[in-house]
């Protein structure tokens, strides 16, 4: 029977070879590499190096999770990624000799082995073939996980409010993470006492996590050390009780606002400015929010980006009515110009009826186009657009809606698109459907913001900053192209003084030319947001002119009837992991 010792080395020597970096050394370089290794224990939040150190050892993490930050030329940090047990980290600057390019932090208590400079320039003397190798392997690696966002594990539920319960949250929140709640919940009762060994063998047994922090100070504070997110819960319909908890900065933190139906108008900035820490917030109101939630934090959360396109945006509607249709579980919506108006009725979670009935009458019963001003920076005054914007959304800021929502903006005082989601929302959309010299622009603390289709029209790349799930872009406005049957000799400048009705004015409005002007510098960039989607659909609506609001209808059957066939087609690709298509 094996001793103690020698069933730990045993372990240690499978470990070790099991690992990418290591996995072609014979039994000999491996014996005198698991020699020369050193255990280290780093309390969460603790650093284990910093940018620009001297390289001096590599690191095995053996239990916990450790995240790699790098501070760019501009001052701020970003998140390169995590390592997860049975990761190496800093192998790199071992081997080249370079200095650390990133800091590297422990996000909860961790147990690494470390291998120093001395030792491994030994083995390298002893083993030259097999530390080669080994050396090959870790410069074709790209840091770690390769820049991949961090997908959290182990969850601390902490309740800001008493009252709350705590432990049915934490139960349904296991089962929307696929975990047996079970071997998931951890309890003041179960793990207030226990060694860190304890925790390291409840998460191999079950990778996911779920602390109950709602016992003392002491239990909240071990709780928030292993997890690698923090879950701050509430009720929105309350004013925020406690403080925030001193957390370490490199784990996020996610604000739970528990809901009795729609949220109250401004309710979210209230907990947002009581809890400044928290990265985002989520408003549960039923199990299918909670579902929401669970897919954010796995990584499985799907977004929906809508494309500008004037009165084509119509078809959005069509198009999302089928992606539910089809199961489509829609977690984020952002959008420009027109896609940002209709997108954020996506968000506020209305019905498909709710939607055709608020956008007919906003853009189908008057035209919201139909307030000419004299033209000293628009055509139109924009006072009625302003106003059914108003009057679809009311005075809710856009963290109120029930889905995480943006809308883009040019902004011509910059140079560079802008982004929307915080603030009034009516507000936010007047920016992003500023079609220049068509509506004025909106001017704000010395900027000056138009239409974001202006830059982009189909704003992926803001969608792909904040969610690593999957993405579907709907883009309504590629497919234009606004054309002429005239040449410019072919009539006398007079002629075009007619009226349009007479059919001697074939050339196009000058609100057609202002509005296709402003979506033509973001045609380009379709291509490269392909590359960035999962599903990119581009529904056929020929004869729908960009001004055309009386197509409404047929916009939106246009929509709905192409992304139907598109699913069809799709569906056996879709299926595929990871899916976007319920199974």
């Amino acid at each position: 029977m094996l001793s103690q010792a020698e069933s730990a080395r045993r372990e240690l020597l499978g470990r070790l070879a099991r690992l990418p970096l290591f996995a072609g050394l014979d039994g000999a370089s491996l014996s005198d590499l698991a020699d020369a290794m050193q255990w280290l224990a780093l309390p969460g939040g603790t650093t284990l190096f910093e940018q620009g150190e001297t390289s001096d050892s590599l690191y095995v993490l053996l239990f916990g999770r450790l995240a790699a930050v790098r501070t760019g030329a501009d001052g701020q940090a970003r998140t390169l990624g995590s390592v997860a047990p049975g990761e190496c980290v800093g192998e790199i600057g071992l081997i080249t000799g370079d200095v650390r390019s990133a800091g590297v932090f422990a996000l909860r208590d961790c147990e690494l082995l470390r291998l120093p400079r001395e030792a491994f320039e030994k083995l390298v003397a002893m083993h030259p073939a097999a530390m080669l190798g080994m050396a090959r392997i870790a410069l074709r690696r790209n840091g770690p996980n390769q820049g991949a966002p961090s997908v959290p594990h182990c969850f601390a539920v902490l309740p800001v409010q008493p009252g709350l319960d705590v432990e049915g949250f934490a139960r349904k929140l296991a089962l929307a993470l696929g975990a047996d709640p079970a071997h998931a919940l951890v309890s003041a009762a179960q793990g207030q006492y226990r060694e860190p060994g304890w925790f390291n063998a409840r998460e191999a047994h079950s990778p996911t996590l779920v602390y109950l922090a709602d016992g003392d100070a002491a239990w909240q504070e071990r709780c928030l050390r292993q997890s690698d997110c923090v879950l701050l819960l509430g009720e929105g319909a309350r004013p925020p009780r406690l403080p925030a908890p001193e957390t370490n900065p490199h784990v996020p933190q996610h604000l739970v606002m528990l809901q009795t139906g729609v949220p109250p108008p401004g309710s979210a900035q209230v907990w947002r400015s009581a809890y400044p820490g928290a990265t985002a917030h989520h408003h549960v109101r039923s199990d299918a929010d909670l579902a929401r939630l669970a897919r954010h934090l796995s990584g499985r959360a799907v977004g929906v980006v809508l494309s500008g396109g004037g009165a084509r945006g119509f078809a959005h509607l069509g198009v999302v009515k089928a992606l539910r249709e089809a199961g489509v579980q829609i977690d984020y919506v952002g959008g420009a110009s027109i896609g940002a108006v209709l997108g954020a009725g996506v968000a506020a979670d209305w019905t498909h009826e709710q939607m055709v009935d608020v956008f007919r009458r906003s853009f189908v019963a008057t035209n919201p186009l139909g307030d000419w001003t004299l033209p000293l920076v628009s055509l139109r005054a924009g006072r009625q657009v302003s106003r059914r914007l108003r009057a679809a959304y009311g005075e809710r800021d856009i963290e109120d809606l029930p889905l995480p929502f943006y809308a883009v903006s040019s902004n011509l005082t910059a140079g560079h698109l802008e982004a929307h989601d915080s603030g009034s929302l009516w507000w936010a959309l007047r920016a992003s459907c500023s079609i220049p010299g068509i509506l004025p622009p909106v001017l704000s603390g010395g900027r000056v913001l138009v239409d974001g289709g202006v830059i982009d029209n189909l704003p992926v790349a803001e969608m792909r900053k904040r969610l690593s799930g999957e993405i579907i872009a709907v883009d309504v406005g590629g497919s234009y192209r606004l054309s002429t049957q005239l040449e410019e000799t072919e009539l006398p400048p007079w002629w075009r003084l007619l009226p349009e009705f007479f059919g001697l004015r074939r050339h196009p409005s000058l609100a057609q030319v202002l509005l296709r002007a402003g979506m033509v510098n973001s045609d380009a960039t379709v291509q490269r947001r392909r590359k960035q989607t999962r599903l990119l659909l581009k529904p056929m609506l020929d004869g729908i002119d960009l001004l055309e609001w009386k197509e409404f209808q047929r916009a939106i059957d246009l929509g709905y009837e192409f992304t139907r066939r598109k699913l069809e087609e799709s569906r056996d690709a879709l299926l595929a992991e990871p899916a976007i298509l319920p199974k």
